[in-house]
């Protein structure tokens, strides 16, 4: 089988556990790396054996010797990039958020609709060992709690910014939207929320925020998101699963799983290399591409996650529970 031909655009943390992933596999193969940073891409380039790097992303869409592009830049640039991948018939795997509008989820939807490609979006927990674990034993839960609680991140980085990074709930907390509505089976149709310390203008920077969510199937989900300290014991993500007669908690970054009510008590994730999912996002894009298949992550989910964090956000700006109506967006 011939490989498949990909770009990194976007050297930095995750996309370096992208390029880990890649050379885990016999069946996807580096051609470049892209950074504005040259330097940045020079390194990934040699470390990984990519046929050559570039500041320039315009090079990798010209180049058809690529059949795929991973999206890892600044949150801003997704659309823009995600675009030029579907106009020149690049399958595209792009970082969370898709983007920081529901405008522009919408237009990168029907752009890779209308071009034919496959396009995911890396909701990584989905296939993390201990998540479908729980979703095997509990698959019509009445009851979700999702927490993220994180150490504050530092003044002036780029995630926090409302306009580069969309700041705790678009850039980070979409992890935990997904996953209720994921472990829920379900879409989003309420939202009430509140937050410390009232939203600033541009409605992004919030300290913690609590939100009830209602899905259409009538089961409910808490949210506790924060960076105001980390949990030692549980790590950064904590979620809970209630299914009326067992449970479930999910726990170290989405490794473990503790459960009560069904016939296993405990479940470890072993193999590190997936065991927080990023592999398997990788794996399902790679055989969605070869087969013609749906991803398991879409667009569309992209589209809910931002769908949701911007009605947390107006709901803790305004004061009021939003609704989720698509036709309303």
């Amino acid at each position: 089988m011939i490989p498949l031909r990909v770009a990194l655009i976007g050297c930095g943390f995750i996309g370096r556990r992208h390029l880990d992933n890649i050379a885990a596999r016999d069946d996807v193969s580096l051609e470049a790396a892209v950074d504005v940073r040259e330097e940045a891409a020079r390194d990934a380039c040699q470390k990984f054996g990519g046929r050559y790097f570039t500041t320039h992303p315009e090079r990798i869409f010209e180049d058809r010797d690529i059949d795929a592009v991973l999206l890892c830049t600044h949150h801003d640039s997704h659309t823009k990039l995600a675009l030029e991948a579907a106009a020149s018939g690049k399958h595209a795997l792009v970082e969370k958020p898709l983007a920081l509008t529901v405008g522009e989820c919408r237009d990168i939807a029907a752009a890779a609709d209308r071009a034919g490609i496959t396009l995911t979006v890396n909701f990584k927990f989905r296939f993390a060992p201990a998540v479908l674990k729980v979703r095997e034993f509990i698959q019509s839960p009445l009851a979700i709690h999702g927490q993220l609680a994180m150490e504050k991140m530092p003044d002036g980085i780029w995630v926090r910014d409302p306009v580069r990074g969309g700041g705790l709930i678009l850039a980070t907390a979409c992890h935990s939207l997904d996953m209720i509505c994921w472990l829920g089976g379900s879409e989003p149709v309420r939202v009430s929320a509140e937050g410390i310390p009232p939203l600033p203008e541009q409605g992004c920077n919030v300290t913690a925020v609590t939100a009830t969510v209602r899905l259409a199937n009538g089961a409910i989900a808490s949210l506790l998101l924060a960076e105001a300290g980390e949990n030692g014991y549980v790590a950064k993500w904590l979620h809970e699963v209630f299914g009326g007669d067992c449970s479930a908690v999910l726990y170290d970054h989405f490794r473990q799983a503790r459960f009560s009510g069904v016939a296993l008590s405990h479940f470890s994730a072993e193999d590190e290399l997936q065991a927080d999912g990023t592999f398997g996002v990788l794996q399902d894009f790679v055989n969605s591409i070869r087969t013609g298949k749906r991803p398991v992550i879409t667009a569309a989910d992209g589209l809910r996650a931002t769908r949701l964090a911007q009605a947390i956000l107006k709901s803790v700006s305004s004061g009021d529970p939003q609704e989720l109506r698509r036709d309303l967006d």
